[in-house]
């Protein structure tokens, strides 16, 4: 963990006692859990603190998270809690949603959620097509963020409803990203997406190697009501660029 926290300091990040143990608990929970369901493939302790720790912390890299509740984060697809619920550890004031439609994970987020005290931490049970046509949730967040969901083409039609014009949606890829972008671009246009970047993880400390390549688009335009298409849809029948 030190490893982590010293990292951490380098861009301006300052852990509690309070938040370290919060980590560790999260951890300890997650590979106990893991024993019975299927939350990670990750099994190492150390591996789960920069492969899904630290590759969820760099989120704040690409696109600053802003430590109080009006700053509104939706995680679509959430899984074991990754980037969401370790963005929320690390950033308490913020208010995070975390989207997971697999009802053992729900289980297992709601459990940390009350485990580790987690206020303004909001976690929904439902596909993201479903959710994504509730006025609740529709274009109702500052910041997007996704990791390991679907390909861009699917991804960015079951993350850009839920972005705030001007918000922005900030999506984990691995190193072909700019393959999926070039293949998504009427995808992006079609759900009022508007710049997009590329931004390579390079961590210069001695950690396992990581790969992720963060998809940062910008929302310009309202989604038509239209999408994402119903349930399954997005990722049977992804647009395809003409």
């Amino acid at each position: 963990m030190n490893i982590l926290t010293n990292y951490l300091k380098l861009i301006g990040i300052n852990l509690s006692g309070t938040q370290i143990d919060q980590l560790y608990r999260y951890r300890k929970i997650l590979i106990e859990w893991n024993k019975n369901i299927n939350l990670t493939a990750i099994k190492d302790p150390n591996e789960i603190l920069f492969k899904h720790f630290l590759d969820s912390i760099s989120v704040h890299l690409v696109e600053p998270i802003c430590n109080n509740k009006s700053f509104r984060i939706i995680d679509v697809g959430s899984g074991a809690g990754f980037p969401g619920l370790v963005l929320k550890i690390v950033f308490p004031n913020s208010n995070i949603t975390l989207l997971e439609a697999t009802n053992k994970k729900v289980q297992f987020l709601q459990h940390i959620k009350n485990e580790l005290e987690l206020n303004d931490l909001n976690v929904v049970s439902n596909r993201a097509e479903i959710a994504a046509q509730n006025r609740l949730y529709r274009e109702r967040f500052d910041l997007v963020v996704a990791r390991g969901v679907a390909k861009l083409t699917t991804l960015v039609e079951l993350t850009l409803p839920f972005c705030k014009i001007n918000g922005i949606c900030v999506l984990h890829k691995g190193p072909k990203a700019h393959i999926e972008v070039a293949d998504s671009l009427t995808a992006i246009e079609k759900m009022g997406g508007g710049k997009t970047e590329l931004f390579p993880v390079n961590h210069e400390i001695d950690v396992p190697k990581i790969e992720t390549v963060f998809v940062k688009l910008t929302k310009s335009m309202e989604t038509p009501l239209k999408f994402p298409r119903p349930d399954g849809v997005p990722k049977k029948q992804p647009l395809q660029n003409v």
